[in-house]
C-alpha cells in the first residue's frame, strides 16, 4: 500500500510538472515565432516604403521607371543591409520583373499566392513560391497622378524563421530538462517526508488497533493534518476499548432480560385464559349494535341474536335462540329458504357472503335485508356471524327512482313525437299564410289600404320567422328519427366558411363587430353535404354574434390535425357494412369559432346542445335574430350537433365561465373527418348517406 501510494504521487507529480513546463515552453516558442515573423514583416515593409519613396521622386520628374538606372544595385544594398531579407524585386503592374537584387529570383511567381493573412497591425502578407517558402510584402509605386506604375516586392525565406525558432526550441529543451530535474527532486523529497512517512506510521498504528490492541497509541507526527488524524485514531482506540467493556456489561444485562422475558411469557399465558372470559363483553357489544346480528354455531344451531335482530324479525330472542337454522328461517318467513340456507353453508366453508334476503313479519310487512356473513373463531369454537342491515327503505327509493327514469324516458319520447307531428302540421297553414300575404303585398298592394298592407307585412314577417322555426323543428325531428339524408360532395371547407361569413356580414356590421377568418390554405377538401355544412356554420357563427356585445370580435379558424379514434363495434342489424378504421391516427379538419362574448357556465357547456335549451336567464334575452342575447327556439346548436355527428365528427364548447361584465368569451370546436364513411362517426347515420 505504501509503495503504491508513493509511486502514484510521484507519477502524478512527474506528469503535472512535465505538462506545465512543456506547455509554458511551447507557448513561448509559438509566441517567439509569431513575433519574429511580425518583426521581419515590419522590416520588409519599412524597406519597401523607403525604396518606394526614392522611386516616386524620380518618377515624379516624368522619367519612366524602366529608364531609371541603379535600381538593381539599390535592391542589393537593401538586401545586404538586412541579412534576414532574401530578395528585393521590382515588377510592373502585370508582375513582369523589371529590377532585382539576384537573378536567382527572376523565376519567382508573385502572382501564385499559397496563403494570405493579416498581421496584428492589419497588414497583408503573401506566402509565395512553389512550396510556399517565402513571405512576400508588396509596396505599390504610384506616379504623380496617382497611377500605379510598379510594385516593390521585399521578402524573406521561411527557412530563416525555422532556423531561428529551432535555436530557441533547443535552448528551451535544455532549460526544461534542468528545471524539471530540480523540481521533480524537490517533489519526491517532499512526498517521502511529508506524506509517505506519516501515512506509514498511521497504517502501522491502525493495524495494531485492528488486531485488538486498544492500548496502543500513535506518536506525534510532524504534519498537522496527519497529526490530527493520529490524535483522532488514538481517541477512537480509547473509545473502542471502553465500548468493548460496555458490550460485555450489556451482554450480561441481556441475559438477565432474557430471563425476565421468560417469566413474562408465563404471565402472558395466564392472561390469555382471562381473555377468553371477555366473550361476555363481546356479546354485550353485539347487543348494542345498530344492525341485526345472528350467531350460528358449526352445528347450525342459533346461539345468539341481538336486540336489533328481534326488531327486524319481529320475534324475541327466546323464540329464536336454540332453534336449528332451517327452523329459524321458517319462523321468520324467509323468502327462498333453500337459497338463504345455502348462503350459510357457503360461509361455513370459510367464504364471505354478501347478499339480499327478504322476510315477512307477523303483521305481513315485507322487509329487505342486506346480509354480510363470515366465520369467527372464539377459542376452539367456530361460529358463523351474520350481520343484516335493513335496506327496505333504500330499495323503495331505488324502485321509485327507476320508475321515474322510465316515466321521463317515455315523456321524452312523447316530446319527440309531438315535435315531429307539430312541425309537419304547422307547415301547411304556414305555407297558405305566407302565400296569401305575398300575393297581397305583391299584386294587390295598390288596391288595399296602406294600414292593411303594413299589417299584412307584419303577418308575413312573423310567418317567415315561424317558418324558420318549423324548418328547424323538422330538421331536428328528422335527425332524431334518423331520416335526414346527406348528399355527399367534395367540399372546400375554407370557401364554405367564407360564404357563410359573407352571408352574416350584414348582421355583423349592424352590431359593429369584427368577423375575422384565419383559414389554413393547406386544409384538404372533405366529403360532406355543402348545404348542411353551410347550415352548421351559420348556426354556430350566428350564435356567437348573438352572445357577443357590440364592438366584439369573432374569429373563425381552420387547421388539420391527427386524432386517435377507437375501433367501431360491429352492429349486425345494419343493412350496409361499416368500415372499421381501427385504433389509429386519422386526419381531421378542425374548425374553431372564438368570440369575446359573455361566456358559458360549466354546467351549461354540457347541456347547450340539448333541444330547446337556452343559456342564462330567459327574461334577460331580447327578441330579434342577431340582437344581443336574442332568444331563439333553442334548436340551432342541437341541429349543428346532429349535422356534425352525421358527418362522423364531434362538436364541443370551451369557456372560462359566464360573466356579462368582463366578457370571457367562448370557443366552439368542430372536428370533421376527410370522409364520413371511413370516419369514426355515428354508425346509424353512416348508412343514411347518399
Amino acid at each position: 500500500m505504501k509503495n503504491t501510494l508513493e509511486k502514484r504521487i510521484i507519477l502524478f507529480s512527474f506528469i503535472i510538472l512535465f505538462l506545465t513546463i512543456a506547455a509554458n515552453s511551447g507557448m513561448d516558442v509559438v509566441g517567439f515565432r509569431r513575433d519574429y515573423i511580425q518583426a521581419l514583416i515590419l522590416r520588409s515593409q519599412s524597406l519597401g516604403t523607403s525604396l518606394r519613396g526614392s522611386i516616386e521622386k524620380v518618377v515624379g520628374l516624368g522619367i519612366d521607371i524602366r529608364d531609371i538606372e541603379g535600381l538593381s544595385e539599390k535592391c542589393r544594398e537593401l538586401v545586404n543591409s538586412s541579412p534576414e531579407i532574401a530578395y528585393c524585386v521590382i515588377t510592373d503592374s502585370e508582375s513582369s520583373v523589371l529590377f532585382l537584387n539576384d537573378p536567382v529570383y527572376r523565376s519567382l511567381r508573385f502572382d501564385i499566392i499559397k496563403k494570405a493573412f493579416t498581421t496584428r497591425l492589419d497588414q497583408s502578407i503573401h506566402l509565395i513560391g512553389e512550396d510556399g517558402a517565402y513571405y512576400d510584402t508588396v509596396t505599390p509605386v504610384r506616379s504623380s497622378d496617382g497611377k500605379q506604375v510598379a510594385l516593390v516586392h521585399i521578402g524573406f525565406s521561411q527557412k530563416v524563421v525555422d532556423q531561428k525558432v529551432g535555436g530557441i526550441i533547443l535552448r528551451s529543451v535544455m532549460v526544461l530538462g534542468l528545471f524539471f530535474l530540480i523540481s521533480f527532486s524537490l517533489v519526491v523529497i517532499f512526498v517521502k517526508k511529508s506524506i509517505v512517512q506519516p501515512i506509514s506510521a498511521l497504517l502501522g498504528g491502525v493495524k495494531k488497533i485492528r488486531e485488538g490492541n486498544f492500548d496502543h497509541r500513535i506518536d506525534e507526527l510532524s504534519v498537522y493534518e496527519f497529526n490530527e488524524l493520529a490524535r483522532n485514531v488514538n481517541v477512537m482506540s480509547e473509545a473502542l476499548g471502553n465500548r468493548e467493556e460496555e458490550i460485555k456489561r450489556n451482554y450480561q444485562e441481556l441475559e438477565n432480560i432474557h430471563n425476565d422475558l421468560h417469566s413474562s411469557y408465563l404471565k402472558l399465558e395466564s392472561l390469555s385464559l382471562e381473555l377468553e372470559k371477555s366473550e361476555e363483553l363481546y356479546k354485550s357489544l353485539l347487543e348494542d349494535a345498530s344492525d341485526a346480528i345472528v350467531v350460528v354455531d358449526e352445528n347450525e344451531i342459533v346461539k345468539m341474536v341481538n336486540k336489533m335482530a328481534e326488531e327486524f324479525f319481529g320475534h324475541s330472542s327466546e323464540e329464536v335462540v336454540g332453534l336449528p337454522l332451517s327452523r329459524m328461517l321458517v319462523l321468520v318467513k324467509t323468502h327462498n329458504i333453500p337459497i338463504v340456507y345455502n348462503f350459510f353453508q357457503e360461509v361455513g366453508k370459510g367464504r364471505h357472503v354478501a347478499e339480499e334476503i327478504r322476510f315477512s313479519r307477523v303483521e305481513g310487512e315485507q322487509v329487505v335485508g342486506l346480509i354480510h356473513a363470515n366465520t369467527v373463531t372464539i377459542g376452539s369454537e367456530r361460529l358463523i356471524q351474520a350481520i343484516i342491515r335493513d335496506v327496505t327503505r333504500e330499495r323503495e327509493i331505488l324502485f321509485n327512482l327507476e320508475k321515474s327514469a322510465t316515466d321521463l324516458a317515455r315523456l321524452n319520447k312523447m316530446k319527440d313525437s309531438f315535435l315531429g307531428i307539430a312541425s309537419h302540421e304547422l307547415k301547411t297553414p304556414l305555407t297558405v299564410i305566407m302565400g296569401y300575404a305575398e300575393l297581397i303585398l305583391s299584386d294587390m298592394s295598390g288596391k288595399v289600404d296602406r294600414n292593411v298592407v303594413d299589417m299584412v307585412q307584419n303577418i308575413s314577417n312573423a310567418a317567415a320567422r315561424l317558418d324558420n322555426i318549423v324548418k328547424d323543428m323538422v330538421d331536428i325531428s328528422m335527425i332524431d328519427e334518423r331520416r335526414l339524408r346527406l348528399k355527399l360532395d367534395d367540399v372546400d371547407v375554407n370557401r364554405l366558411i367564407e360564404d357563410s361569413m359573407n352571408e352574416l356580414r350584414f348582421f355583423v356590421s349592424m352590431r359593429k363587430q369584427k368577423l375575422i377568418g384565419e383559414l389554413d390554405e393547406t386544409v384538404p377538401r372533405i366529403k360532406g353535404d355543402p348545404v348542411r355544412l353551410m347550415q352548421l356554420m351559420s348556426n354556430v357563427i350566428g350564435n356567437a354574434i348573438k352572445f357577443t356585445p357590440d364592438g366584439g370580435r369573432i374569429t373563425v379558424s381552420t387547421r388539420t390535425k391527427y386524432l386517435l379514434r377507437s375501433k367501431q363495434a360491429p352492429i349486425p342489424e345494419l343493412a350496409k357494412p361499416v368500415v372499421n378504421i381501427g385504433k389509429e391516427q386519422h386526419l381531421y379538419v378542425e374548425i374553431t369559432i372564438t368570440d369575446t362574448g359573455i361566456g358559458i357556465d360549466m354546467d351549461d357547456q354540457l347541456r347547450i346542445f340539448d333541444k330547446f335549451y337556452e343559456v342564462g336567464n330567459i327574461e334577460e334575452h331580447s327578441s330579434g335574430k342577431v340582437a344581443f342575447k336574442a332568444r331563439g327556439a333553442g334548436l340551432g346548436l342541437s341541429i349543428a350537433k346532429g349535422i356534425v355527428e352525421m358527418h362522423g365528427g364531434e362538436i364541443w364548447v370551451e369557456s372560462p365561465g359566464y360573466n356579462p361584465e368582463q366578457f370571457p368569451g367562448s370557443t366552439f370546436h368542430i372536428v370533421l373527418p376527410l370522409n364520413p364513411i371511413t370516419g369514426d362517426g355515428s354508425i346509424d347515420y353512416l348508412n343514411l348517406l347518399e
